[in-house]
């Protein structure tokens, strides 16, 4: 295996100079050029490792998913990944499966990795998952759902769920429907609990009665949106909108609606959270969230990136808003049988 010490006997530079190079940084155009042809004739690549060991940085993020199939999450990885290998990062991806004692292991095996930062798409609410490497002094990031007990605490970035779930119940309000219904995640999970407060708050401030009972809280999945809307509307034919507040739970409601003979809009109007390529092959188009994913992923990659260049050095902890926006479709009727 080639070596810095071969580099320097080809182009005749001193250890100092290649070794400036070989870290980023800035070196007389002449001698990166007789660098770069050495690099190529000796096949040199950089022993990773062992730079981590001398720099105390390997170089590699850790990235916590809740699920990887799932393509809202693996959007925003997508650019995250990109992001960082612009700056010569690595990435270790690690599935829990939306299961919590999963998640605390991940922590705990990327944490043996070394990694120099974790990004994290919480699963626990607690963040009792992330004692390790908060211990540890290691940077973290959460991504799309918070953990209460950590801000301040971490950096964070997540969209304005529940003021644009807020926006997009107030546009079946304004369209005449009073009964409205919620196909929303079960307990404890950030994102769907201020989806939730949203879609109240929005009933609220129109003097509608939140009515529980046009509140599903299913499994956070396809299987679940389509239990819950036919949960709904077998026991309440009054309802005349649904709000489902995520793409699985969306994709339940329509094959529920397609199975049960229900057409949007002219049956149900349908509002929805999280705009996806497949919508566009959706008739009618549906009114949908849309959230900014490839931004999301950008901005968490370079506040990560930020953290790990300017270290504690007192710097406060940044919590990101990035705002969503409401992709109109035709999947809203104008409802008078008030």
């Amino acid at each position: 295996m080639s070596t810095i010490k071969d580099i320097a006997k080809i182009t005749g530079l001193g250890l100092a100079t290649i070794s400036k190079y070989l870290n980023g940084g800035n070196v007389r155009p002449e001698n990166r050029v007789a660098i770069e042809q050495a690099i190529d004739e000796l096949n040199y690549t950089v022993n990773a490792f062992a730079r981590g060991l001398k720099t105390n940085r390997s170089k590699t993020i850790g990235i916590i998913l809740p699920e990887l199939n799932n393509t809202f999450f693996l959007n925003i990885v997508t650019a995250i990944e990109k992001w960082l290998k612009n700056e010569d990062y690595a990435v270790i991806i690690c599935d829990c499966n939306d299961n919590k004692t999963l998640e605390m292991e991940a922590v705990k095996f990327i944490l043996n990795k070394n990694v120099d930062g974790i990004i994290d798409f919480p699963v626990s609410y607690s963040g009792k998952h992330l004692k390790p490497a908060l211990d540890n002094n290691t940077p973290i990031l959460l991504v799309d759902s918070l953990i209460p007990k950590l801000v301040g605490k971490v950096d964070s970035i997540a969209i304005n769920n529940m003021a644009i779930s807020r926006e997009i119940v107030d546009l079946l309000i304004k369209t005449g429907h009073r009964r409205i219904g919620l196909i929303t995640g079960e307990n404890e999970i950030y994102t769907m609990d201020n989806r939730m407060k949203g879609y109240c708050t929005a009933l609220e401030e129109s003097g509608i009665e939140v009515n529980p009972a046009y509140i599903k809280r299913c499994n956070y999945s396809l299987q679940g949106g389509y239990d819950g809307f036919r949960e709904l509307v077998s026991t309440h034919n009054d309802v005349t909108a649904v709000f489902a507040a995520n793409h699985y739970l969306t994709m339940g409601v329509l094959a529920a609606a397609n199975e049960l003979g229900i057409k949007i809009p002219d049956d149900i109007s349908i509002a929805a959270f999280d705009y996806m390529d497949w919508h566009r092959i959706l008739l009618p188009k549906l009114t949908v969230v849309e959230q900014p994913m490839i931004q999301i992923g950008q901005q968490a990659a370079e506040m990560m990136l930020k953290r790990l260049q300017n270290g504690d050095n007192n710097m406060p902890n940044e919590a990101r808003t990035l705002f969503a926006k409401i992709r109109m479709g035709n999947s809203i009727k104008e409802n008078y049988l008030l």
